[in-house]
């Protein structure tokens, strides 16, 4: 599976300016509302330093990075979930994606419009975690609609499904994304199905400049919208599209596991899979060497889904080598005479790291 990352936010915040420093593909970036209509799209390669190790270990030139798909959705406005904006349209695109980041301005630029006038990153994120929790909302009430009128009210499951949106509807109401709550593995699996948008994880990438008083901008909004510190990514966009930020001195924040300090798009798109807890595991042979993300907690035959399904279908074992062991010795004769490949089955749970051959037959 390939992760998607949707870009979103109000208008002339800086999505685009985002995108095109971290894809390079250079799409339009114009000082006006709504420049962005329909979405952009790039493909990112997940850099990992591991990959060329290993590469070397097995005598091959050619390594393939994993990948995630970047989309750069239009600004969302005041009124977005009831249609204000085309905000309906824009709504949609943000189900397919596996995780947010809302950008948010956080610089003083009076050649660049501000659609509310000014800036106010407190009220802006605000606007925009309203939308979304507004259309979670509408959801959970077309849901019950649905089911009182197609299910059998004597139905265990029924009453399952209600009472659960039910408590999403409470919770919506009081303002807090769902995200926020803590729901069951099993409550999970039935709300991840309606794709809900406040369900999704959220960073939030501060768009600054210089002579700010980012430290405010942060303490306001931690406060007045309930968001986590190491949810957000102060960052500065200059006039190439560079991501830079040095000129930042906030010895608090810089520990932080998401600071970000004279950034590339590489260390930023690392720095989101680790907040989201995306693992890697490697397939290596004299052919190629590849990374492959996968969320954690992940089985052997749900790894060897994502490489074809083929895998998955007449998997025999997963043969693992760990990524010290193979550094270590680098040499795949000598792993095998010190007892160093493991054989797996379907259950084993998966480990950053772990370098996979999988048995199969079909």
């Amino acid at each position: 599976m390939i992760y998607k990352f949707g870009l979103i936010g109000l208008p002339n915040v800086g999505k685009s300016a985002l995108f095109n420093a971290i894809t390079k593909l250079n799409i339009p970036s114009k000082n006006f509302p709504f420049c962005t209509i329909k979405p952009n799209i790039g493909i990112v390669s997940i850099f990992d330093d591991r990959l060329k190790k290993i590469a070397d270990c097995v005598s091959t030139s050619t390594i393939v990075y994993s990948t995630a798909i970047l989309i750069d959705i239009a600004g969302l406005v005041k009124g977005a979930s009831t249609g204000e904006g085309l905000g309906n349209k824009f709504l949609e695109k943000i189900k397919e994606c596996h995780a947010l980041i809302q950008v948010v301005r956080c610089f003083k630029e009076s050649d660049i419009i501000h659609i509310y006038g000014d800036i106010n990153p407190s009220r802006d994120i605000d606007i925009i975690n309203t939308e979304l929790l507004l259309s979670d909302l509408d959801l959970c009430e077309k849901i019950i609609q649905r089911y009182i009128t197609v299910s059998n009210k004597q139905d265990i499951c029924y009453d399952f499904l209600i009472n659960l949106i039910h408590r999403c509807i409470d919770q919506l109401k009081a303002g807090f994304a769902l995200r926020n709550i803590l729901f069951t593995r099993e409550e999970l699996e039935i709300l991840k199905q309606y794709q809900f948008l406040t369900l999704k994880p959220m960073v939030y990438v501060f768009n600054i400049a210089r002579n700010i008083d980012l430290r405010t901008y942060i303490d306001q909004c931690c406060t007045n919208n309930l968001i986590d510190k190491s949810t957000i990514f102060p960052i500065a966009l200059n006039d190439e599209n560079k991501m830079i930020l040095n000129h930042i001195n906030d010895p608090i924040h810089k520990q932080n596991s998401l600071y970000i300090g004279n950034l590339n798009y590489h260390k930023f798109i690392e720095k989101l899979c680790n907040f989201l807890q995306l693992k890697t595991f490697f397939t290596a042979g004299q052919k190629e060497v590849r990374s492959w993300l996968f969320k954690a907690d992940k089985t052997a035959i749900q790894a060897a889904n994502l490489i074809h399904t083929d895998f998955s279908k007449g998997f025999i074992r997963a043969q693992i080598i760990s990524y010290h062991d193979m550094i270590k010795y680098c040499n795949i004769s000598k792993i095998k005479q010190l007892g160093k490949i493991r054989s797996e089955g379907k259950k084993y749970i998966i480990q950053d790291g772990d370098i996979i051959n999988f048995l199969f037959n079909v």
